[in-house]
């Protein structure tokens, strides 16, 4: 029952759902790799999620050593829908007995506890980046979408908010990430 009602669910405002996806329309586990060009610290990340996305502002501070280099990643699915790009993570989180317990408070509350704010914020820019690099005129604010994390266990028919966690990160975020990972150590310093 967890499989059909988490494919028929309406994934965005459209009511678009993963059973009407064309095979054209969707990329599963999409590789990405994001170039990290001089050291990155935490404490300089942190500062930029937390003042563009109010998600990461009520998380703990990120706390990783210095990072340089690629970091690589999969998007559990990519898809199209009337010329909007979504990326979209499965969650198998138990948080309750019934979808009643699968608000948006507590997907969101579930969401800062596993710093996931960060995972989609990273998927996000990787999303940028590539489909800056395939879409001739792209614009962020034109062709993308959103985020979308399927919290599987908690999809119900009769409540088409529950266990969908739907969010699109500002822009300025994005483009200030994008700009923070770019940056040599000249630039930084």
């Amino acid at each position: 029952m967890c499989i059909r009602d988490s494919l028929h669910a309406p994934l965005t405002e459209q009511g678009i759902s993963l059973s009407q996806l064309t095979a054209k329309d969707k990329q599963v586990e999409m590789e990405f790799y994001l170039p990290i060009a001089s050291p990155l610290k935490a404490d300089a990340l942190d500062a930029l999620i937390r003042e563009y996305d109010p998600l990461s502002a009520g998380c703990p501070p990120l706390n990783f050593r210095q990072v340089q280099g690629m970091l690589k990643g999969f998007i559990d699915l990519v898809f199209r829908h009337e010329g909007r790009y979504y990326l979209l993570d499965y969650k198998s989180n138990w948080l309750g007995e019934s979808s009643e317990a699968y608000t948006p408070q507590a997907m969101a509350s579930a969401m800062q506890m596993h710093r996931y704010d960060l995972q989609y914020q990273l998927y996000t820019l990787a999303l940028h980046r590539y489909l800056g690099h395939r879409i001739a005129d792209y614009r962020y604010e034109e062709h993308f979408g959103g985020v979308i994390y399927l919290f599987l266990r908690g999809v119900d028919p009769a409540d088409p908010r529950s266990g969908i966690f739907t969010t699109r990160p500002e822009v300025a975020l994005i483009e200030k990430m994008d700009n923070l990972f770019a940056a040599t150590a000249e630039e930084v310093a």
